[in-house]
């Protein structure tokens, strides 16, 4: 039968089109344009190298103050940090770094299945130390925008499918990309950044993805079981420089053949120029910043290493850095100069990856010289930008500084909430730390009666409280295009450190500075 509504119904679709036709010849020749606010896991689940739409799942909203998007956009990890990380760091300096004076927000870390209860945080000194993440999830929820179980490399919680990082985004707008650490370069924090991979052990997998791409470039999981695990090609980095050396306790992660490729392909056309630690000389800052300044050079491989596999350890004297390595300040200035020769910008990551490590070991001296190298390469990017040469500026920059998870549950004193400010920290309470005999944990008390145990009326100045991750919320600083709305994000609430966000919102906000996206908003999904 002839519906004799047709008419009417054809003339109000006419109208509807002609208005949806309107609004986006507005908002397409209007600034600023708006941008999604997060995406849906199923949008996310990347088989193939295409880039997915994104449709935003809550509030859109607006980027502020700036005519495009993100040319450059750094992301540091201080791997492990917490508040009091950071307040014994600058108590010790008696300085606090400029990048601690930015607006300053509080991130949640759990890994999938997992949650944060603001009120049980407070109220159960155990409860930080329930079900943490490790850093292969973290950095999989920053770098994707997604959670994964502990253990998974940039894949979903089954391991049946890869995730869309922000690597893959970028190379898809055609700018390089880079990843930096201090330890194993294919560990879990650059393995996510760089690589999908069922396993954070896999880390052969992983450097041969990151560096050619195919995670089989040098072996195979006959070989060797830790080929095993990946997800297929990716397209590699322009710049991975990182510890790991196979002649320096580096071997489970990177093996000989990986080193011996990319020392016999470096230099040749369209592969990696290699640098790499060499035992007697001390300049190996000096060699890989003289790599870095070629103008020729547009893609770098670093590898070092030291005698526990990471670079070995500063203390917070400024002593134990062996100028065989570079520090972590010269690799991210090596980087910059490689990466800013890219025509379109570039994304690049960070770590500092053995403030986890000295803070896993409960070593407070370790961890603060980590940190003040760590807070040294930060004020690198920052000169770097404010550098009036370069075409960086906080106009096209992006820079977020933050961690991945808390490492250590270190606290004033025992069953002490993390509120708590530490005690003094300096030369002579750093030489006053060691074991609690109950424990098996650090820390640093006048220990009157010598029975390594902390009795009733002793000063205490810190304790560590876990050899582990913990629950805890972690600071986040950023500044450049963009970084004023992750006061957007930041909806939860905790009793003591005010508003926070998720750590997956670290990818939605770069996803959106990196490249405007428009939507109706009839297309938002309530």
């Amino acid at each position: 039968m002839k519906d004799k509504h047709q008419p009417q119904k054809s003339v109000l679709l006419t109208v509807l089109l002609a208005g949806f036709l309107l609004l986006a010849i507005l908002l397409t020749v209007t600034k600023p344009p708006v941008f999604a606010h997060s995406a849906s896991v199923e949008e996310r689940i990347e088989n193939s190298q295409a880039w997915l739409p994104t449709i935003p799942d809550v509030d859109w909203f607006q980027q502020s103050n700036n005519d495009a998007p993100a040319k450059y956009i750094i992301v540091m990890i201080a791997d492990g940090w917490g508040a009091n990380h950071i307040a014994a760091t600058n108590d010790y300096t008696n300085k606090t770094p400029p990048y601690q004076t930015w607006p300053r927000y509080w991130v949640s870390t759990y890994p999938a299945g997992g949650n944060y209860q603001p009120q049980s945080a407070w109220s159960d000194f155990a409860y930080p130390l329930q079900n943490p993440t490790d850093s292969a999830a973290a950095a999989t929820a920053l770098f994707t925008g997604i959670k994964t179980q502990n253990g998974r490399i940039a894949v979903n919680t089954n391991a049946s499918a890869r995730l869309f990082s922000l690597s893959q985004k970028a190379q898809a707008l055609n700018k390089a990309t880079g990843a930096v650490t201090t330890v194993y370069l294919s560990h879990a924090t650059p393995g996510a950044w760089m690589s999908h991979n069922a396993s954070r052990n896999n880390g052969f997998a992983i450097a041969d993805e990151g560096l050619w791409g195919n995670p089989n470039s040098t072996g195979t999981i006959v070989e060797d079981g830790r080929y095993g695990g990946s997800f297929g090609s990716s397209n590699p980095q322009h710049v991975v420089i990182g510890a790991g050396h196979p002649n320096w306790q580096g071997s489970s992660y990177v093996n000989s053949a990986i080193r011996d490729k990319l020392a016999n392909e470096s230099g040749q056309t369209g592969k990696f120029l290699f640098v790499e630690r060499l035992a007697g000389n001390a300049d190996g800052g000096d060699r890989l910043l003289n790599a870095a300044n070629l103008p020729a050079t547009t893609r770098l491989a670093a590898l070092f290493g030291g005698t526990g596999g990471n670079l070995e350890y500063r203390l917070a004297d400024g002593s134990g850095h062996n100028p065989e390595n570079p520090t972590l300040a010269q690799m991210t200035t090596a980087a910059l100069t490689v990466l800013n020769r890219s025509p379109n910008g570039f994304v690049l990551m960070v770590e500092g990856g053995a403030v986890d490590w000295a803070s896993h070991n409960n070593q407070m001296d370790r961890m603060i010289g980590e940190l003040i190298g760590f807070n040294e390469a930060v004020q690198t990017v920052i000169a770097w930008v404010d550098e009036p040469t370069n075409g960086s500026s906080w106009d096209n920059t992006l820079l977020i500084v933050t961690g991945d998870h808390e490492t250590g549950y270190l606290t004033a004193a025992p069953n002490t909430f993390a509120n708590q400010p530490l005690g003094a920290v300096n030369p002579t309470t750093l030489a006053l730390e060691k074991v609690v005999a109950s424990t098996g944990r650090r820390a640093s008390w006048q220990d009157t009666n010598a029975n390594n145990e902390i009795d009733d009326g002793e000063q205490v100045y810190w304790v560590w409280n876990s050899g582990g991750h913990s629950n805890s919320l972690i600071p986040l600083f950023a500044r450049g295009v963009g970084a004023a709305q992750l006061a957007h994000f930041a909806t939860a609430y905790d009793p003591v450190r005010g508003a926070y966000l998720d750590n997956t919102a670290v990818f939605h906000l770069i996803d959106g500075v990196i490249s405007y996206k428009t939507f109706l908003p009839l297309a938002t999904k309530r």
